[in-house]
């Protein structure tokens, strides 16, 4: 073979090549990966069955008069050989919002049916060949039967998140996603999600103290742009942690994971209920926090520190010292231990914050309120024995220091050659709210007796 027939079939080979390439990334381009019902993609095994709440975040240590409720999703998700069913229920402030069922194939993911209730609409429908049901709009009154040609397959938005977790999820994961929507003006509307990124991480689990292995997928509407979904999935488990919802405003979801109890003791709610009967002792008190970082003499330091008091109204706990709450304290003290997080104007915004006292706990603990701005609290008809206090309040004289590079040096030479040079620094001190959480172990020894506690 000559030289110019070697090059001849490398030309061409090259060619060749280069043409397989680019009809692979026209291949691609037009098709993508498209995950539709019944696709190899969709792995039914591993689908995390059973009952959750997905709640948002609130501030509910104290259970006042008016305390916060948080926004919950209750989802059921069961199954059968032939069938999926989803059953969710959306409260918001408490009240039911929005009520839905869904039922897919087992083995496609595929819709065989679905109702939807909300404040101002529901809808009863079948899918097969069409869409066929009835929806109603209590705002008009109007009904109108649904009876819409299927042009493409879909998965329901109330399964997205649920389809999601069962996917072959990795590092760099990308697939299209067909949705479909139904609205109270009678439209369907089919969106396709795109998986902008997928994740492999390792979080804190606050509930095991252990750390857990995650996916974090990110999806974005192609059709509007803006929408877009974060999903925290546990790996081995395929359990949805979080679901982050942004559109015009923010959702942010989080398993409250009540199934995973970390406090193995039982809650004696008699034994709890015993000790804060009528007994003849009582507990007399302040509550405050101390500017640490206010700059002050030696001598002032020595003789008082500055004082911001709970202001009026303050809400102070007691909570019985039982064995159940020796074991969520060691607990709690642990797990923030383990992962400290960071704190940021008093709060924590990362880490592990306080494993919540269930309810039937916080039925056994006593309140009273900061009477006076001195934070006088006083907890009368006690008995003897252990008890926690705790107190919150927002510090809004609290003092904070910054200390700023200013560009200038403090340089020393030595005779020997060896030196030094020392960063000048501009000190700022100023003012801003701190949420202050205050915790203290009180112990009374005997019947009458008066305990006086800083709480501090």
């Amino acid at each position: 073979m000559t030289i110019n027939d070697q090059m001849k079939q490398l030309i061409q080979k090259t060619i060749f090549t280069t043409f397989l390439l680019t009809a692979s990334l026209y291949s691609f381009a037009q098709k993508p990966n498209i995950i539709q019902p019944n696709s190899t993609s969709i792995n039914a095994e591993l689908l995390n069955t059973g009952s959750f709440i997905w709640e948002q975040k609130v501030n509910n240590l104290f259970n006042t008069g008016n305390p916060q409720l948080p926004n919950r999703r209750f989802v059921t998700i069961s199954k059968t050989a032939k069938e999926i069913t989803i059953i969710e229920r959306i409260t918001e402030n408490g009240k039911d919002v929005v009520k839905r069922k869904s039922v897919l194939n087992a083995k496609t993911f595929e819709p065989i049916t679905a109702i939807s209730e909300t404040e101002t609409f529901s809808y009863n429908l079948t899918f097969g060949s069409k869409i066929k049901g009835e929806l109603e709009n209590y705002i008009n009154g109007e009904k109108e039967k649904f009876d819409v040609p299927i042009d493409e397959k879909f998965f329901l938005g109330s399964s997205l998140e649920i389809l999601i977790s069962i996917l072959p999820l990795k590092e760099g994961y990308k697939a299209f996603i067909p949705q479909v929507t139904f609205d109270q003006g009678y439209r369907t509307k089919v969106m396709r999600w795109e998986t902008e990124k997928v994740q492999e991480l390792n979080i804190p689990s606050c509930r095991t103290g252990e750390i857990r292995d995650v996916f974090l997928v990110e999806l974005r509407n192609t059709l509007t742009i803006t929408e877009t979904y974060k999903i925290v999935i546990d790996k081995k488990t395929r359990r949805i942690l979080t679901l982050v919802y942004n559109s015009s405003n923010e959702k942010f979801y989080e398993d409250n994971l009540e199934d995973i109890n970390p406090i193995k003791t039982k809650f004696n709610v008699d034994e709890a209920n015993a000790m804060i009967s009528k007994g003849t002792a009582k507990i007399n008190g302040r509550a405050y926090t101390v500017d640490e970082n206010k700059p002050r003499t030696i001598l002032e330091s020595i003789k008082s520190r500055d004082k911001i008091r709970a202001p009026k109204g303050s809400i102070v706990m007691l909570i019985p010292n039982t064995p159940y709450f020796k074991e969520w304290v060691d607990f709690n003290l642990s797990v923030q231990k383990k992962f400290p997080g960071t704190i940021v104007g008093g709060q924590v915004i990362s880490g592990c914050g306080p494993y919540p006292l269930p309810f039937e706990v916080k039925q056994q603990t006593l309140l009273t309120e900061v009477t006076d701005n001195k934070g006088s609290f006083s907890f009368q008809n006690l008995k003897s024995g252990e008890y926690y206090l705790a107190v919150q309040f927002v510090a809004t004289k609290y003092t904070h220091t910054t200390r700023t590079p200013n560009g200038s040096y403090n340089i020393n030479i030595n005779a020997d050659g060896s030196g030094s040079a020392t960063q000048n620094m501009d000190v700022t001190q100023w003012g801003s709210p701190t949420n202050v959480m205050n915790i203290k172990l009180v112990t009374i020894k005997k019947e009458g007796e008066e305990v006086k506690v800083d709480l501090e």
